[in-house]
């Protein structure tokens, strides 16, 4: 908070039936506050509405046709952010109290109130509107930052799936381009070549086919999620798996590395953001491929062993890789920081961090120098029935079997 808060910039409204004290209380804190005084309920609610830039209301509490809580109640309900006080008399403090119970008074004023004690109240009040408005500035930026480095991410992921997809829709186009140089000849030839016509004609097909399901996969991941939040739907976790595992197959066989796959052929559907996983999917296999320089990579799905209904799914992607210090397992998901050198920006790890927790999921790191990483996720089945609080999530997580 600055040094010294321009209170003058945050303007009040004190709302009384009688009009000596709406006089009273301008004049004695016009120097300080930009005041203004409404003479009862409706008043100050249309007021309000007219007034966005006010920062707090101050109200007696009797007054006729709307109390001071009632006004602060209704207020409450359209201006959550306004700093909500009652001015009152100690008669009347089980209702007060009920009232800041409710969320609808921030706190109360006693009668007859002292000028210097009101005067730090006043300031205290607009204190603390500064510092909620800038909490939620603050949050917004944080908010628009994490979309501009998922789509930095996002760009990134998608320049290694198109080169390796160049190498995968080469082999299919070599196919078709030999059936097509053909097609002259056999088309003169009699008796017609039936092999031909029949068997490379059908493979010509297989391979267009082939090219359209690389295109379309190459193009789900290049489709940002749109809006804020999650975008929940069913999916199969395998299945998804096994398209990522399609799309960069060919970047672990560059390095003549085996993704093999270990599914739980009775994981059930799962309630997620099926874009947002594909893209955790995606960076941490990436990630992987990255640092193993020979072996294999391991994907695996299952279910917790010990429970009859479970409530979370895991996938554990294992590799034989060069490790993870100690020391950097601790920064591991930290925006900007990469092992990789000049090669990396360190927004993927990061941003799959922030997708599982918005899932209230977890990921656990395991790592030995020389040996490799294991990267297991856990998320709950279907989140539309999942208790949000992060309290639920579980305790302890089950290990790799």
């Amino acid at each position: 908070m600055p040094e010294a808060l321009p209170y003058k910039e945050y303007p009040i409204l004190f709302v009384d039936d009688e009009e000596m004290a709406l006089i009273t209380f301008k004049n004695l804190f016009k120097k300080e506050f930009t005041v203004y005084t409404a003479q009862n309920g409706e008043e100050a609610l249309e007021f309000i509405e007219a007034h966005p830039e006010l920062a707090l209301i101050v109200s007696d509490q009797r007054m006729p046709d709307m109390t001071g809580i009632e006004l602060l109640r209704r207020v409450s309900s359209k201006r959550p952010d306004l700093i909500r006080m009652l001015i009152t008399a100690y008669t009347e403090i089980e209702l007060i109290i009920d009232a800041i119970n409710q969320g609808n008074v921030y706190r109360y004023i006693t009668k007859p109130y002292n000028e210097e004690e009101l005067k730090q109240i006043l300031k205290q009040g607009v204190e603390r509107y500064y510092l909620v408005k800038e909490r939620d500035r603050l949050y917004s930026e944080k908010i628009e930052t994490l979309k501009k480095m998922a789509q930095t991410n996002r760009l990134t992921a998608i320049g290694i799936l198109a080169a390796g997809m160049a190498h995968e829709i080469n082999n299919p186009l070599v196919a078709i381009n030999t059936f097509l140089q053909m097609i002259p000849k056999k088309y003169e030839e009699a008796p017609k070549d039936e092999e031909f016509w029949d068997k490379f004609y059908k493979v010509a097909l297989d391979e267009t086919h082939r090219i359209q399901q690389l295109i379309n996969h190459l193009l789900h991941y290049s489709k940002a999620p749109e809006g804020d939040g999650l975008r929940l739907n069913e999916t199969n976790i395998n299945d998804l798996l096994y398209e990522t595992i399609t799309l960069i197959d060919n970047e672990a066989k560059k390095k003549g590395l085996t993704i093999r796959q270990e599914f739980d052929p009775n994981l059930p559907l799962c309630y997620v953001d099926q874009e947002k996983i594909r893209q955790v999917f995606l960076n941490i296999l990436l990630n992987a491929i990255q640092a193993t320089a020979q072996g294999h990579i391991l994907v695996k799905t299952f279910l917790d062993s010990d429970k009859k209904r479970p409530a979370f799914f895991h996938v554990a992607i294992q590799d034989t890789g060069i490790g993870i210090s100690e020391e950097n397992l601790e920064k591991l998901f930290n925006p900007f920081f990469t092992t990789k050198k000049n090669e990396g920006t360190g927004l993927g790890l990061m941003m799959c961090h922030h997708i599982i927790d918005e899932h209230r999921g977890s990921i656990d790191v395991e790592s030995e120098m020389g040996k490799g990483t294991t990267m297991t996720i856990h998320v709950p089945i279907d989140l539309t029935q999942f208790n949000r609080r992060k309290s639920d999530r579980p305790s302890s997580l089950p290990s790799l079997p």
